[in-house]
């Protein structure tokens, strides 16, 4: 006699993960505040109870959906030498669903959401890259990186704007990979001194702030 177990744990997992696409679907359309757990369980086909049943609250959901909306494994298994070229194919690749950002910014007027988010891209995304830039400075070279990337997929996949030309295309991914790149290899990089001690040119140009400088108000 065939055990039903396995199945049962293959049904299992099949719901886990109709639940989680479409709390990450609710979570970066409508928001953490106005979506509700009846809401995502309709989208997944399921009932209220198994979900809660899963995941707890709509607290733990939210944290489970943007873990797994958070593809680090895939970011790192990137090659170094073109860290920069791979990440920008995988954030302009229209066929990769890229949530987080959404999810996260319409998680901000809630607290409880908000921590959650900033917990789970600190140990899921910034310090896991951090760890793999190395050096005294990764984690600054890691934000670095997470902001252009969540600036591009931002814009140019989020926003509603005129759809970019194959050659603007390209040339935003070459722009994307060249800065990406250059803060990998840029650990021991530091403002370079211009003319009386004030910045460079070349670090004027590369969007540098003199440390001892504060912006005019």
């Amino acid at each position: 006699m065939t055990s039903s177990v396995p199945l049962r744990k293959r049904d299992a997992q099949a719901t886990r993960a109709r639940i989680l696409e479409a709390a990450q679907r609710a979570f970066s359309e409508t928001g953490y505040s106005h979506t509700g757990i009846r809401e995502i369980a309709a989208l997944a086909g399921t009932s209220s109870t198994l979900l809660l049943r899963y995941f707890g609250s709509k607290a733990g959901l939210f944290e489970a959906a943007l873990v797994a909306a958070v593809p680090v494994d895939t970011v790192l298994a990137h090659p170094r030498e073109r860290f920069g070229e791979g990440l920008a194919a995988s954030l302009l690749d229209p066929a990769n669903e890229i949530r987080p950002p959404l999810m996260i910014a319409l998680a901000a007027g809630d607290p409880e959401a908000a921590a959650i988010a900033a917990r789970v891209m600190e140990e899921r995304s910034i310090a896991p890259l951090a760890a793999w830039l190395g050096g005294s400075d990764g984690r600054a070279r890691a934000l670095e990186i997470a902001m252009l990337a969540t600036g591009l997929a931002t814009y140019a996949r989020q926003l509603p704007l005129p759809e970019a030309s194959p050659a603007e295309r390209a040339h935003i991914a070459a722009w994307f990979a060249a800065a990406v790149q250059g803060s990998w290899t840029g650990a021991s990089r530091k403002p370079q001194a211009g003319p009386q001690g004030g910045i460079s040119a070349h670090d004027r140009l590369a969007g540098v702030s003199h440390p001892l400088r504060r912006p005019r108000t």
